[in-house]
């Protein structure tokens, strides 16, 4: 039977989100606060006051309105988990394929909650491996580095086709596999 991704109650990618914001604050101030909250979340504080109250009822924070808000020992788990999964996949991104820190960072956001467990804890121990073999590590860095840029300037005529007026573009669609292939490698 797979892993759960969040306790027994699925929650919304939204809630989760909330969980990890909260989580972050509490590690580093040793609470959160509506306010701040509402800033990270980029909402208003209502939008905010109303979220703890569904997270409390939940049994996800503790939260009494105009006072600190804390998660539980439930809330801290998922909470924690979210985070986890965000850095590996952070990692991932911006580490192992070189994409850009925001665009790794926004990628994260949106796949910490849809990638099953099995697949962060494998993602999570592939960047490890590669961590841990250092000179390893900075050669494939550098390798895959050249062949990514080799790739962009050979795929100037693929893009060409991409971009290229409905007509052109369909009827390179119709062309077969091997055609495409040998065109434009």
């Amino acid at each position: 039977m797979p892993e759960e991704r969040n306790d027994a109650r699925q929650l919304s990618p939204v809630l989760e989100n909330y969980l990890e914001i909260i989580f972050h604050q509490e590690i580093r101030e040793g609470a959160a606060r509506a306010s701040s909250i509402a800033e990270a979340a980029g909402v208003s504080r209502s939008t905010v006051t109303s979220t703890l109250k569904a997270l409390k009822s939940m049994g996800y924070v503790d939260y009494e309105p105009y006072s600190l808000v804390h998660l539980t020992e439930a809330g801290m788990h998922i909470g924690r988990d979210i985070a986890h999964r965000h850095i590996v996949i952070q990692e991932f991104f911006q580490h192992i394929l070189q994409l850009e820190p925001n665009v790794s960072n926004d990628v994260a956001c949106e796949l910490e909650h849809v990638i099953p467990p099995d697949v962060i804890r494998r993602l999570g121990q592939f960047v490890l491996y590669l961590r841990s073999r250092e000179d390893d590590w900075k050669n494939w860095q550098e390798d895959y580095k050249e062949i990514r840029l080799e790739h962009i300037q050979s795929n100037t005529d693929r893009d060409l086709v991409r971009n290229a007026p409905p007509m052109l573009a369909m009827r390179t669609q119709m062309m077969g596999q091997d055609e495409l292939r040998k065109k434009y490698r």
